[in-house]
């Protein structure tokens, strides 16, 4: 049976989030499965492609609504392919419907926006990156048998068909079936075989660890609601951008590391000036361990603030830069010699001139006379000041309102044919010709002549 055709989307306008047909995705593993699938409906597309796509897939647990930052030189780099390649490969998956952008890169200065007012030269420029959002095509729900509730990026799947519920089943079977393989296949090996975690296994010259049970302090545990997990999820998030060595981990483990000092009210900002001053090591082999020892560490030596420090002892954070302002403003009129001047021996007498001249005006107003409006003349005193005229007919609105503008009599009554253009007179002439030949006519009619024949008697 031969697949369901489907169109490209070519339009760029279609592939922006506000304007795709496709649903938002979270898992990595639903936009794998999308794109293994899609894939085979592009000409072009192959298996760079799909290793774009899982390229992609690997950094979508970042950010909780699956938007990734499309890093092309470390993408060409992860790949070994050349920058074109990356770039149509990309643009095919825009054309599945598999990505959408959220966001285009640019030359715009992201630090610059992001200090706003306070930004100054001297904190560097990073460009504007390009945001994908990762989607599941409609196409390919239909063909997995999702039940899907909306159109577009902000859809929700909420059900299956008979058809999608089995082949979901057969799924999760096949899953079952290879995780229990896996664990047959562990459980094979002697403890002295089977490898340890790449976080506990030792290096080379390391002492062994000491499993001795120690009595330990009780913790002072001060419970999270899952607004503020999500808000130091995303200030976590905010700071892996920002720390080179904070890339590649879990943006939850790590959240969960840093709570003590996120609790405290430390801003990312923060957390970034701090993390910047440690001294780490080149490979770490699990940073957010490093995070637990080191905060531990710089807390019992006193270089961080201890655990029952109350949040509001943080300094606040001057984003937008109105307080920095604010107080260059109080500076300079605090050490400014000119100001100083002007405001011991100029300002007063400023005021005080002022005053008076306001003063002054209120007076003038209370003792002017009222405005009175002048009515124009009447009509019939406009007209008796004007010369005598002939005609005793009262002339129109129109004629006096042009006498006024002009300055020149009106003229009173109809016109007379002496005063008439041309053509009006020929039209008079003709019709006082058309009556007489009338009357001429019925003259005859009546004294016997008929028409143009000969009279039928004579007088």
């Amino acid at each position: 049976m031969s697949a369901p055709r489907f169109a490209l989307i070519v339009n760029r306008g279609e592939q922006e989030v506000r304007a795709t047909g496709s649903r938002r995705l979270r898992r990595a593993d639903d936009f794998l499965a999308a794109a293994r699938y899609m894939v085979r409906f592009h000409p072009q597309a192959g298996a760079t492609t799909l290793r774009l796509a899982a390229a992609f897939a690997a950094r979508a647990h970042r950010n909780r609504d699956g938007h990734i930052a499309f890093n092309l030189k470390a993408t060409t780099a992860e790949l070994g392919v050349s920058r074109r390649t990356v770039l149509n490969h990309a643009r095919y998956l825009r054309e599945l419907g598999l990505i959408a952008w959220v966001e285009h890169g640019s030359n715009r200065n992201a630090l610059r926006a992001r200090h706003g007012a306070a930004w100054k030269p001297g904190h560097g420029y990073r460009g504007t990156a390009t945001l994908y959002a990762l989607l599941a095509p409609p196409h390919w729900d239909r063909a997995q048998g999702h039940r899907i509730h909306g159109r577009g990026y902000w859809a929700r799947l909420i059900g299956y068909t008979p058809a999608g519920r089995t082949r979901a089943i057969a799924t999760v079977r096949r899953a079952t079936c290879a995780s229990r393989r896996r664990r047959r296949g562990r459980e094979r090996c002697t403890p002295s075989f089977a490898p340890t975690s790449r976080f506990t296994r030792l290096r080379e010259g390391e002492r062994d660890l000491d499993y001795t049970c120690r009595a330990r302090p009780a913790r002072q545990r001060a419970s999270f609601t899952a607004g503020q997990c999500a808000d130091a999820i995303t200030l976590t998030e905010r700071l892996q951008r920002e720390v080179w060595w904070l890339h590649g981990t879990c943006s939850r483990r790590a959240a969960y590391a840093l709570r003590p000092l996120i609790r405290l009210g430390w801003t990312w900002q923060d957390l970034a000036d701090e993390l910047a001053c440690w001294g780490v090591p080149p490979q770490l082999r699990d940073p957010v361990a490093y995070l637990h020892h080191e905060i531990a560490r710089r807390r019992r030596r006193g270089e961080l603030p201890p655990a029952g420090q109350p949040a509001a002892a943080a300094p606040p954070v001057d984003d937008d830069g109105q307080r920095h302002q604010a107080m260059l403003r109080e500076r300079f009129h605090r050490h400014d010699p000119a100001w100083q001047h002007y405001n011991r021996h100029l300002r007063p007498a400023l005021r005080a001139q002022l005053a008076a001249a306001r003063k002054d005006r209120r007076q003038q107003a209370a003792t002017a006379p009222s405005y009175q409006p002048v009515l124009r003349e009447d009509e019939e005193d406009f007209l008796a000041s004007l010369p005598v005229q002939t005609w005793s007919d009262t002339p129109t609105p129109r004629q006096i309102y042009a006498a006024r503008a002009y300055r020149h009599p009106p003229a009173r009554g109809r016109r007379t044919r002496e005063s008439a253009p041309d053509w009006q007179r020929r039209l008079h002439d003709e019709a006082e010709a058309m009556r007489a030949c009338e009357a001429l006519r019925i003259a005859l009619e009546s004294s016997g002549f008929g028409g143009t024949g000969a009279p039928s008697t004579m007088p």
